[in-house]
């Protein structure tokens, strides 16, 4: 079960996040306004796609603890739900809005295309290294159990072995002993 403070530092900080990111965006959009250009916004655009991305772990983290919800939480099941959506629907809509920036005040209409295409790149790249990290993980674990049960198989047989052997010996020595003995 997970924590109640974890679960609100979460929330706390994926809003947080959306607060510097509407303030970041409220920047680009003052800039815009002034005519200035994408390249002279750069500080308030850095500004807005980390807090906004930190924003999106934190609602998505937020999601998957509707999953798993902890013990004991003192706020309401709504208050958090609507909190979490209305800053994904405002997200969504600080993206549209600033492409549209792009394409029509900055003057600057494959930009946002671009810089999205290399973000969704990256963040694919990322996602993929953490699978095989995951997978390699695995893979290191499988071999060590195959290892493992073979080293258990090979000690099996040598017991098998041995005993055959003892076993062997042991008719061999009794039907001696019943030669010896009849005759």
């Amino acid at each position: 079960m997970i924590e109640v403070a974890t679960a609100l530092m979460v929330i706390k900080g994926a809003k947080a996040a959306f607060d510097v990111a509407k303030e970041a965006f409220d920047e680009i959009r003052e800039c815009a306004e002034a005519g200035k250009s994408a390249h002279e916004s750069l500080g308030a655009l850095t500004s807005f796609f980390s807090s906004a991305g930190k924003a999106e772990e934190g609602i998505a983290h937020a999601k998957e603890l509707q999953n798993n919800p902890p013990a004991e939480d003192s706020r309401n099941d709504f208050e958090v739900v609507i909190e979490m959506m209305v800053a994904e629907r405002q997200l969504k809509q600080f993206y549209k809005d600033l492409k549209e920036m792009f394409i029509y005040q900055f003057q600057e209409p494959g930009l946002y295309d671009e810089f999205m295409g290399r973000l969704e790149k990256l963040r694919a790249d990322r996602r993929q290294r953490q699978i095989d990290h995951k997978l390699h993980i695995k893979a290191l674990e499988m071999a060590a159990r195959r290892e493992k049960a073979k080293k258990a198989q090979f000690i099996q047989n040598i017991i098998a072995l041995i005993l055959g052997i003892a076993v062997s010996v042991a008719i061999v020595a009794g039907i001696i002993w019943m030669f010896t003995l009849g005759g």
